[in-house]
């Protein structure tokens, strides 16, 4: 645990130049191996670069570095034109296409595609576009998939489509995680722009809440996550973090600031403004909310419920019991995504069969 504590605290300084610059960090291959596992190799290979210790590695793990960046590279380009192709397509049809994440995230605040590993691209499409936007995969040779029947490959190319900005078309109780409608959101999108298509993206402010709302969903088990949103909230001025914290009560979304501040405290010693530090307050998270949080720098990630607990955190008793039967046992359709090898078993047996993964989570977070 300490060991695991020290090597995420290790790594996250290194990916700054400056940092780097004081040259005490330790650089092997333990340092590159852990930055490919949490998808900031690239990030890492440009620091060492700037900071000119990049020679100071071994050869095979200054190989391996510059691989990954290329690969990145590569693929973001291939992702790009993919994405420019579809929404051709959807500005041809008239339908209003909202990407999200990764691809959102490569000119700004990202200025080096090559920094940013994706693997797929997330839009979101309204319920009433969403067999448009199906039609459009089909025609442009994309296969669906039967497990998931929202993503669409082509190749190594894959999109994965959402009719709910907060995964609501999965599992239905996480509408209830916004204070707001996902139609509120929609309204306040920004319009981007990739080789002359146009499609919508979060406002800012929403868009640092869904960043770690995503983060925190996927347990925060990838450190590239938390840079994201770091690298966003750098660039802020005193107006900016006024709106966002106004945008956050809005939303009820003040214990999730809460608790990605904490992360981006702990793991990269941040600096929060001093006129933001209200919904950081220690009352805010709670023993247990820090308790979870903590293990997201001791171990790497949070714990298998962790996630239930802080999405659920600002819920009242019945919304909370809601989204807690439901994110524990789920649709039967959502159980043979979770349990894909098992698509004959009858429901009885997928429920038994999840009670047994829940109690397995249950005897391993109790050891």
């Amino acid at each position: 645990m300490k060991e695991m504590k020290e090597a995420t605290l290790v790594l996250a300084a290194a990916l700054d130049p400056l940092t780097q610059g004081k040259g005490f960090l330790p650089l092997d291959s333990r340092l590159v191996e852990q930055a490919m596992r949490e998808g900031v190799a690239g990030i890492l290979y440009k620091s060492l670069l700037a900071s000119g210790r990049f020679e100071s590695l071994a050869r095979s793990d200054r190989q391996r570095l510059q691989a990954f960046y290329y690969q990145t590279l590569r693929m973001n380009l291939r992702l790009m034109h993919a994405l420019k192709d579809v929404l051709f397509q959807t500005n041809r049809k008239g339908v209003a296409v909202l990407v999200v994440q990764g691809m959102d995230l490569l000119n700004d605040p990202y200025e080096d595609i090559g920094l940013r590993p994706m693997t797929d691209i997330d839009l979101w499409v309204s319920k009433k576009d969403y067999e448009k936007i199906v039609q459009i995969f089909a025609t442009l040779g994309y296969g669906r998939d039967a497990v998931y029947p929202s993503s669409f490959k082509q190749g190594s190319i894959l999109f994965d489509v959402h009719t709910h900005i907060l995964w609501a078309d999965r599992i239905r109780a996480r509408s209830l995680i916004l204070g707001r409608s996902e139609e509120h959101l929609v309204e306040r999108a920004r319009e981007m722009e990739m080789d002359g298509q146009k499609a919508l993206c979060l406002s800012p402010y929403d868009q640092v809440l869904y960043l770690s709302l995503h983060a925190f969903k996927h347990r925060v088990a990838r450190l590239l996550w938390l840079v994201d949103i770091k690298r966003i909230l750098e660039r802020w001025n005193a107006a900016d973090w006024d709106g966002f914290l106004l945008r956050a009560q809005e939303l009820h979304q003040t214990k999730t600031v809460s608790y990605i501040l904490f992360l981006l405290v702990r793991i990269f010693g941040f600096r929060v403004p001093n006129h933001a530090l209200e919904p950081f307050h220690r009352k805010n998270l709670g023993l247990l909310g820090r308790k979870i949080l903590r293990e997201r720098v001791t171990k790497g990630a949070l714990p298998h419920w962790g996630p239930v607990f802080l999405f659920s955190s600002q819920l009242g008793p019945g919304k909370r019991l809601a989204f807690f039967f439901e994110t524990l046992l789920p649709r039967t359709d959502v159980l043979r995504q979770v349990f894909p090898s098992a698509s004959s078993l009858k429901p009885w047996q997928l429920y038994l069969k999840r009670t047994l993964q829940l109690l397995g989570m249950l005897r391993r977070a109790l050891s």
